[in-house]
Order: structure tokens, then sequence, then C-alpha cells
């Protein structure tokens, strides 16, 4: 299986010819909307979901209600799934994890559903959290910056699921700088940090 970055929070997997699309948002390159035989989409903000780029992919869309409400013109193109079910994507095998969107501040309460999706067994997708998945996983890919986001529990969320790599997401605020700073405290010799730049691409053994 290859996995290539897009800007921000989107990934591209593909395996035996087919190709699966996660959290096309509107930072995503228009490279990234140019193959895709099923999308997942984690919840419903717009770094995470581009309605209309989406909506002109005649494919079926994973996602949780919050997120099919806004994509009703697709009618059944669009399959509800929630945190503890597992389903088929385009010859993907998908596990939805866990339900809420982290906080972004206290009196805001939990701004959305958010689910996480594990692919495969082998990559697994947080969207906007620290949601663990109850296994081990090949590659945990580990938001490093956003509204919501901590250097702490994203530390913690990175060393307490075990994984033989570790991609950076969830970057689209970051400078160069800022990229370059999390090497530094995600990687290790027994879980090594890979800062995938738009476009780059790793296998999945």
């Amino acid at each position: 299986m290859k996995l290539t970055k897009f800007a921000h929070a989107c990934v591209r997997l593909e395996k035996d010819g087919k190709t699966l699309l996660v959290d096309p948002g509107s930072f995503s390159e228009d490279a990234a909307f140019e193959k895709a035989d099923a999308i997942l989409v984690t919840h419903e903000h717009q770094d995470h979901l581009d309605v209309d780029r989406v909506a002109a992919l005649d494919v079926p869309v994973y996602t949780n209600a919050g997120v099919a409400a806004q994509l009703t013109a697709l009618g059944d193109r669009v399959h509800v799934v929630a945190g503890g079910q597992s389903f088929d994507a385009a010859g993907f095998s998908v596990s939805a994890y866990g339900k809420d969107h982290a906080v972004i501040l206290p009196e805001w309460g939990v701004p959305c559903e958010n689910i996480g999706f594990l692919i495969d067994d082998a990559v697994y997708h947080p969207g906007d959290s620290f949601t663990r998945p109850d296994r081990a996983v090949h590659t945990n890919l580990v938001p490093i910056s956003g509204p919501w986001f901590a250097l702490p529990p994203a530390v913690e969320y990175a060393r307490t699921i075990k994984s033989d790599q570790l991609v950076g997401i969830h970057d689209g605020l970051l400078s160069p700088i800022g990229l370059s700073m999390f090497s530094r405290f995600l990687n290790s010799d027994e879980r090594p940090y890979l800062g995938l730049a738009p476009g780059e691409s790793t296998e999945i053994n």
C-alpha cells in the first residue's frame, strides 16, 4: 500500500489499483482529487471537507452524521458510520473510532462529531482528536498543529500507540521552522517520524 500526503490533513492510499482518499479539505491540492474510488471524512470542518470538490467525485463517501448532513445532495453515495463500526471502502477494510472532536476552548465544548479511521489494520487517521485505536498499527498519523492542538497530548498519543512509523499531519498552519521542530519531539529509534511534504509518499508494508 502506498500513502501519499497532501496539504494539511489529507492523505491518499493506493493498493491493488484502488484509491482511498481521506479528509480532502479546502487546503488540499487539486491533485488530491484527481482519482478516488472512495472517500473517508473524519468531521465537518472545511479543512477536512471541501463539499464542492467531494461532490464532484462520483464515489461513495463514508463519514459521520454531522458530515452527512452537509452532503444530502449526494443521496445514497453517503454512508453514515460511527465509532465501533467496521466496513469495506473500495477494497480497503476500515474501522471507525471515537465520536468527539477535540475541545478548542472550554466554553465552546465539543465543537462537532469526529471519527478516526483505521485502514487495513495499518494506517490510522485520528482526524481532529487524539482518540487511540485499540491495536498496534504500521503508520500512525499524528496531528502537529491546529487551534485545538497541544504538544504534550500529541507526544503521549504518539508514544502510547504501538506503531512502526509516525507521519505528521494537520500541519497547514506551520511555517518551515515549525515543521522542522517535530522530528525532535516525535522521532525515536523504535518509531521513526516522517515529516512528509505535500506530494511525498511512503510505502506501507
